[in-house]
């Protein structure tokens, strides 16, 4: 059941004039005074609220903010009914997830924080996420893949946030393996994968995403400077971050339904066709060493083929990336 305060904005976004205090009591089921504290606790979180006398209220603006109000109204119409979790600050929504997953969460349950203060990326990396400026979410997802398979479940949708990016704000985003959104050299995007395995099947996956939105250069860290991206750097626009949650959402569950009901073989064209790396000398570490060669594709698992300069081909299903060309 949805909240008062959601409600109410749901209301007034959806209605192309005013509103009146008795229509909105009537359609929520409380009595005009709760309409009165509700529209006043709105508009000291940012929402400009026009009220007439007689008349009644209409939203003017709403705030850009990670909160359950503005998530909730921004996913309303967006596709599926979601389980959403809504915090100001949390270590990272992958913690959240993981907890949410123990505690029985569904498949589809999502985690959006304004801020992460231990945001992490692959290989136990720093990722930063400070309040005001990108997107950090979690989708909890409960498949039944074989492991090799599981891998390719980051790519699929990395896949998902270029094609929203592309279609939705025309950010020539491609998806360099194994997790990462791009535009150029610069990451835009990173995607961490966290999985419970069990008889060599994946039973439980947190995704963690990190999308740059309101960045300017001088927010990212000196050291990231030449290597990080946002929207409003490629498009010079400033972006609603509830609503882009909601397109990357739609088009991240997207292309995960297709990979559930047709496998990876049917998105791998469509990957490919965005990789940056395809005919370049890539170098990659793995658990096992370094391994260099030509990039000539990705298998059907999601694992990057390589020939080495022995013409030996050679299939990295995990690895970090360290040199291109």
């Amino acid at each position: 059941m949805k909240d008062l305060d959601t409600e109410i904005i749901l209301r007034l976004k959806s209605s192309p004039g005013y509103v009146t205090r008795d229509e909105l009591g009537k359609a929520c089921g409380v009595g005009s005074c709760d309409v009165l504290q509700a529209v006043e606790t709105l508009r000291s979180r940012g929402y400009r609220i026009d009220e007439i006398p007689g008349e009644g209220y209409r939203l003017v603006a709403a705030p850009d903010l990670i909160d359950a109000c503005e998530i909730k109204t921004a996913l309303a119409d967006s596709g599926p009914t979601r389980e959403v979790h809504v915090f100001t600050s949390v270590t990272s929504t992958n913690d959240v997830g993981a907890r949410l997953a123990k505690q029985g969460a569904d498949h589809g349950t999502v985690v959006v924080a304004e801020e992460q203060t231990e945001g992490r990326g692959r290989l136990g990396r720093r990722w930063e996420s400070p309040p005001g400026l990108g997107l950090w979410f979690s989708l909890v997802l409960r498949p039944d893949l074989d492991a090799r398979a599981s891998s390719a479940v980051s790519l699929v949708c990395a896949l998902g946030v270029a094609v929203a990016l592309r279609k939705r704000y025309g950010i020539k985003a491609d998806v360099k393996w194994p997790n990462d959104v791009v535009v150029g050299p610069r990451k835009i995007c990173g995607i961490l994968t966290e999985a419970d395995f069990t008889d060599g099947r994946a039973s439980l996956i947190i995704l963690g995403f990190g999308l740059n939105v309101l960045h300017v250069l001088n927010d990212f860290p000196p050291e990231l400077r030449g290597k990080a991206t946002s929207i409003r750097l490629e498009t010079n626009r400033r972006v609603g971050r509830a609503k882009l949650l909601a397109e990357i959402l739609g088009a991240v569950e997207e292309k995960y339904a297709i990979f559930s009901s047709e496998g990876f073989v049917n998105l791998r064209r469509e990957l490919l066709a965005l990789s940056p790396l395809i005919g370049k000398v890539t170098r990659v570490v793995t658990g096992g060493g370094e391994v260099e060669g030509t990039a000539l594709g990705i298998d059907d698992t999601g694992a990057l083929v390589l020939r080495t300069e022995s013409g030996q081909l050679r299939s990295v299903i995990a690895g970090d990336i360290v040199r291109v060309g």
